[in-house]
């Protein structure tokens, strides 16, 4: 419809060989049919570090959400990363 912001989103299972940061930026570039690159910094929305080792925080901690891009990006306990608009 014209005037309205059209709904994506994606989920996917996190490849324990590619950290999660990465994995985000390729979600989202998916999403906007970009290169990763082309996207703004992760670090400005989330502290690249702790979303790379979210997995091995306690459960409690859990689901990790954060905005990015325009996007909700959520990680859950099993390992699942969810992005949507």
């Amino acid at each position: 419809m014209i005037g309205e912001a059209e709904d994506f989103s994606m989920q996917r299972p996190i490849d324990p060989s590619t950290p999660i940061h990465v994995a985000v930026k390729e979600t989202v570039a998916a999403l906007e049919d970009c290169h990763p690159t082309q996207l703004g910094s992760l670090d400005m929305a989330v502290d690249g570090e702790r979303l790379d080792a979210v997995l091995d925080t306690a459960p409690e901690e859990l689901p990790m959400l954060f905005q990015y891009c325009g996007y909700t990006v959520t990680v859950d306990d099993t390992g699942t990363l969810c992005v949507e608009n």
